[in-house]
């Protein structure tokens, strides 16, 4: 979808909120709640829009095995629900999510 700045801003934070949160929407422009620098600080900001995000850069690099890879992780890690930082239920550090992707990758 392409809109002017303003409505797309509405539009993808509309989306966000069914989604679950700002946290696990990707983008081009930013990623989330990793900028939030109170989550940050306690270690609780939700990695999963920064890692989409990133899987974005990959695709638009011309590297979509690793783009595929990764979105792939981060969905088994999602689906799993061990790993889940609070704003998606669950009381995990950013860091112990990253490292589940990480672990999830194949």
């Amino acid at each position: 979808m392409v809109t002017p700045n303003l409505y797309g801003n509405l539009v993808a934070n509309t989306a966000a909120g069914i989604a679950g949160g700002t946290g696990v929407m990707p983008g081009g422009a930013s990623a989330g709640n990793v900028g939030n620098d109170k989550l940050v600080e306690q270690k609780k900001a939700n990695p999963v829009a920064l890692l989409l995000s990133s899987a974005m850069m990959l695709r638009h690099l011309q590297f979509p095995s690793f783009a595929d890879r990764l979105e792939n992780a981060v969905e088994q890690v999602i689906k799993e629900g061990k790993y889940r930082t609070r704003d998606l239920g669950g009381q995990s550090t950013t860091q112990e999510v990253v490292d589940a992707v990480l672990a999830a990758l194949d």
